[in-house]
């Protein structure tokens, strides 16, 4: 989830396509793109992953290539750039560290299986970066994983080796060694000042789990709803931080397949309020997949073929969008100074739309090609999202 004061709810109107530039010939483009300055080229590079194998950063203002990494495996995992350094997962099972300028590799780490979340990179005890990532074993429908803590490039401990590895998982199934994770992990601090890694499990788990981030000792657990065999906790968990509305432990807000969003006290772990977004949507079957954008008071939920603004304190609606054409499985990015600001998004139709944040009234759309399940990107006045018609488009 993006949040940027670039492009307000006056300007979504009049984006338009400055360039696209053929991303894969497969068009399979779940990834989304990351924007970060690079001080060695002097210009904001985009980097962009896709399910053919290729990483590739592009200048922000042109589209052009300035690198390629080919021959990486199918990547769905999005990247995370970090001081020069791009982290990113595979499916074949290896987390990579690239040189952000010429993209040669810096090192690699070997998981325990394929890893579909993008990491999330932060200093959680002085020794430098640490890159923290889930994997759901051989395949998702094995779901026999890990949560890892990997030293970062400059980390003093290393870089590319093992800081902790987690899989006491509380249900693992009749096997024994079942249940992973590919929930995008958060960072945050509870109101103790502790570090916490946070994020959601495979089947046949389906919970939320809180980590001390220095350790990976569990502090918390919350089991979302069982609905079927096939319920887990896939999405990016959203954080309120300590004190923000009112809740003095702060808040987790996250969703599964259970199509139900929950807020949960981010110190103890308790549930705060939940609401079942299929039955605002009056839709059954959709799997609840997007990451939640907490902007104020607000919490944006996509699900289905709708945006949903909830009072981020009590989980009240505040006002439902039009029904999109297609469903959203892509996560919010919003923009714009407070009091004017903008949700774009994508949906499975191909359609790129941004919505007024105070009531949900939709100002733009652009028709692709292809589905989109890739979340926007939006920084220096632009906004850049993949689509499965094979192309990265940067619209400003």
């Amino acid at each position: 989830m993006t949040q940027d004061p670039t492009i307000g709810a006056s300007d979504a109107s009049h984006l338009t396509v400055r360039w696209k530039a053929r991303a894969t010939q497969s068009k399979l483009f779940v990834s989304s793109p990351a924007v970060a300055f690079n001080t060695d080229w002097g210009k904001p590079l985009v980097y962009s992953a896709t399910v053919s194998g290729t990483i590739t950063a592009r200048d922000l203002a042109t589209g052009a290539v300035v690198w390629a990494s080919t021959g990486n495996g199918p990547i769905e995992s999005s990247p995370a750039v970090v001081d020069n350094t791009v982290y990113i997962g595979t499916e074949s099972d290896r987390l990579l560290a690239l040189n952000a300028t010429d993209g040669d590799l810096e090192c690699s780490f070997s998981a325990s299986g394929e890893i579909i979340g993008s990491p999330v990179v932060g200093d959680v005890d002085g020794t430098g970066p640490v890159v923290f990532f889930g994997d759901d074993g051989a395949s998702e429908a094995m779901n026999a994983g890990h949560e890892w803590a990997v030293n970062g490039v400059g980390n003093t401990d290393g870089a590319c080796t093992q800081r902790w590895a987690f899989d006491d998982w509380k249900s693992r199934g009749a096997s024994g060694d079942r249940t992973g994770s590919w929930s995008p992990p958060a960072l945050a601090t509870d109101s103790t000042g502790r570090p916490l890694l946070v994020f959601g499990s495979s089947d046949p788990d389906d919970a939320v789990y809180a980590l001390d981030a220095r350790t990976g000792q569990l502090v918390w657990r919350f089991q979302t709803k069982i609905t079927d065999a096939d319920a887990d906790v896939g999405a990016a968990p959203t954080i309120g931080r300590p004190g923000l509305n009112g809740f003095p432990h702060g808040v987790v807000y996250i969703d599964g397949k259970d199509k139900i969003e929950y807020a949960i006290d981010l110190l103890t772990g308790t549930g705060i309020w939940k609401v079942n977004l299929a039955n605002r949507a009056a839709i059954l079957g959709v799997d609840a997949l997007s990451t939640a954008a907490l902007v104020g008071n607000r919490i944006i939920v996509p699900y289905a073929r709708y945006l949903f603004s909830l009072n981020a304190k009590t989980g009240v609606q505040a006002w439902r969008s039009t029904r999109a054409n297609g469903f959203y499985f892509s996560s919010p990015a919003v923009s714009g100074a407070p009091g004017a600001q903008v949700i774009i998004i994508g949906d499975t139709s191909g359609e790129e739309r941004a919505y007024r944040l105070n009531d949900g009234t939709q100002t733009f759309e652009l028709k692709t090609a292809g589905a989109i399940y890739s979340s926007a990107a939006v920084a220096f006045g632009t906004v850049l999202f993949g689509a499965n018609d094979g192309y990265l488009y940067a619209l400003s």
